[in-house]
């Protein structure tokens, strides 16, 4: 379905209800008009038919029996062209204008009123006086023909009052929503690294200013809210840093003692992979935090894709082999990318690991990169029981977990990590796969200098 500007819109509303509004002023007008005629035309024969008996009566100096010997002569000028019958006391008809070629009907009705006579729409009335009926009428074509032109006059006026309004009403709309539009170009600049742009507020004083005004007091406690939030994160982060160093560093002196028991190494061990643990969330909080800052600094450099994802997949191997797990790597060699190292290193040891950690026994991870069209894609999937699909649009939220295995070590921060990285570079990483029988994550990202165009 189309969608139309706002100003559209409201040149076309207003253009409808202009055709409206003189649709109703044409039968209204046709209404009024039509009952002003008939009040006028009845008024007239009310006055002609009174002259018509009078001349009657008084007929060659006042003969008061006049009514009969009825001759043509007697109707008056007024009367001869309309559709008039004259009858006697026993219904006998004395006269009949040209213009009827049949009585008019004997309804005993005095008053006026219509009748179809001939095909056509008569109205008439009757008087009757000293022994004398006259009837007497009119077309109502003739009658409403006044009224029937401005009604004709007033539907002609449509598709210029159609094409004015049109014209007018967009150019009105476009003036009123003008204030709208600076708001919507405003708006579209405020960012998370931009929290601090604001609304132009018009100088009308209108409800418009009024809400950009509520729109620009929640734009600044939301700011505060933000930087306390980036802070905090950065913050803590940062001063885990230190006692986690401490800490890796007094496991691994135990784990060097050769006189600890074989249970203190072991209790060891496990502490140093919680370590590393607390250590890889450290490391992702801060790089959020700098993310959500705008303060990552990129140190782009041209490197071998191929090369460095070899290198991830070797380091993620030892994770690998407890699982029975194939690991399949369709790399060209060179594919040159122009990008930060230690980031894009980040992204793809980041997705390789949740391959692994969300994989079944004896399944199967499977890496390609490819350069199309001036981007580099590198693909990540993996066998195992694939993501709910209500859980899809979640998939790069912050400490979530789309499949909810609390048994899968893990905080929910390196999907949502890699694809900060991924933008921070020009890229992208979307979930194109998650069925029963694969998951698959792609990243994008610009080949820069060292995109070689080729698919």
């Amino acid at each position: 379905m189309r969608k139309w500007p706002l100003r559209w819109k409201v040149a076309l509303y207003s253009a409808l209800l202009a055709v409206i509004a003189t649709l109703a002023g044409a039968l209204t007008t046709w209404s009024v008009m039509r009952f002003a005629e008939l009040s006028s035309f009845d008024a007239a024969l009310t006055l002609q038919a009174d002259e018509f008996f009078r001349d009657v009566e008084n007929f060659d100096s006042g003969a008061a029996d006049n009514r009969h010997i009825f001759k043509e002569k007697f109707v008056p000028l007024a009367l001869r062209n309309r559709l008039v019958q004259v009858t006697d006391e026993k219904g006998k008809t004395l006269y009949l204008s040209p213009g009827l070629t049949m009585p008019f009907p004997n309804d005993g009705i005095k008053s006026f009123h219509g009748e179809v006579i001939d095909g056509r729409r008569v109205r008439f009335g009757e008087f009757t006086r000293d022994g004398l009926t006259l009837r007497v009428g009119a077309d109502t074509r003739d009658i409403n023909k006044v009224a029937h032109d401005i009604f004709l006059g007033m539907l002609a006026a449509i598709p210029t009052v159609l094409l004015v309004v049109v014209i007018g009403g967009r150019w009105v709309a476009g003036k009123a929503i003008a204030p709208v539009e600076d708001i919507r170009q405003a708006a579209a600049r405020i960012t998370a690294q931009r929290l601090d742009q604001r609304l132009p507020v018009p100088p009308t004083g209108d409800e418009i200013a009024g809400l950009i005004e509520v729109l620009n007091a929640a734009f600044e406690r939301l700011q505060r809210s933000f930087e306390q939030s980036v802070r905090f994160s950065a913050d803590a982060s940062h001063h885990l840093k230190t006692p986690v160093a401490v800490l890796r560093a007094g496991v691994e002196e135990i784990l060097a003692d050769n006189e600890c028991s074989e249970r203190t190494q072991a209790t060891a061990e496990g502490l140093l992979h919680r370590v590393h643990q607390l250590n890889s969330v450290a490391d992702n909080l801060l790089l959020l935090a700098r993310a959500d800052a705008g303060r990552l600094e990129l140190r782009r450099e041209e490197f071998d894709l191929g090369e460095l994802l070899e290198g991830v997949l070797d380091d993620v191997q030892a994770l690998a082999d407890p699982l029975d797990l194939t690991v399949e790597a369709e790399i060209p060699k060179p594919l040159a990318l122009r990008a930060d190292r230690v980031f894009v290193g980040i992204i793809a040891q980041n997705l390789i690991e949740n391959a692994v950690k969300y994989n079944a026994p004896g399944g199967a991870i499977r890496v390609s990169a490819r350069a199309s069209n001036g981007t580099i894609e590198m693909t990540v999937a993996n066998t195992g029981d694939g993501i709910p699909p209500a859980r899809t649009s979640q998939l790069f939220e912050r400490f979530y977990r789309a499949r909810g295995d609390e048994s899968v070590p893990g905080h929910g921060l390196g999907l949502c990590t890699a694809r900060e990285l991924a933008r921070a570079q020009g890229g992208e990483i979307a979930l194109v796969r998650a069925d029963a029988q694969w998951t698959e994550l792609r990243v994008q990202l610009p080949a820069g200098n060292g995109g070689n165009g080729e698919g």
